[in-house]
């Protein structure tokens, strides 16, 4: 179980780290800006007055240069608020992790419903990577504050 734990964190470090990678030298596009500021994507829904839409070209960079996964982005008042990030069959967790508490640190870690779910924060963001080691399944989301409601 510690073997897990210690695969599972490295893993989430490289994902972070990816991530912030894929950002700088990926040309990412920066939290905040508007729709307009983002090519090939495509409208998928509407929840919460968030409007998702699919990337149809990821580049292969950052955690995307180790795994293919899809990526939608989220939009709240036409800027960019979040990124999600689904990998059906991670080939290497821990680069992912590994990339990711390089960048954010070491994350505060539960279990829950068989996932183990990983969560940063930072003054701009908050990080979360749920994995599921008997599928090899990945969620990241990361979400931008500034852009937070708070009802």
């Amino acid at each position: 179980m510690k073997r897990r734990i210690v695969v599972f964190v490295a893993l989430l470090t490289f994902v972070i780290a990816s991530s912030a990678f894929a950002q700088e030298e990926c040309n990412a596009i920066p939290w905040g800006e508007p729709i307009s500021a983002v090519e090939q994507i495509t409208y998928s829904h509407t929840v919460s007055g968030v409007k998702y839409y699919s990337v149809t070209r990821v580049d292969p960079c950052g955690i995307f240069a180790v795994e293919q996964g899809e990526v939608t982005y989220g939009f709240r008042d036409g800027r960019l608020y979040s990124t999600l990030v689904e990998i059906d069959k991670a080939k290497d967790v821990k680069k992912v992790v590994t990339i990711l508490m390089d960048s954010y640190g070491v994350p505060n870690h539960k279990k829950v419903d068989n996932w183990d779910v990983y969560q940063w924060e930072t003054d701009d963001l908050k990080i979360k990577l749920k994995s599921q080691y008997s599928t090899d399944r990945i969620k990241i989301g990361m979400y931008y504050k500034p852009l937070v409601h708070h009802d």
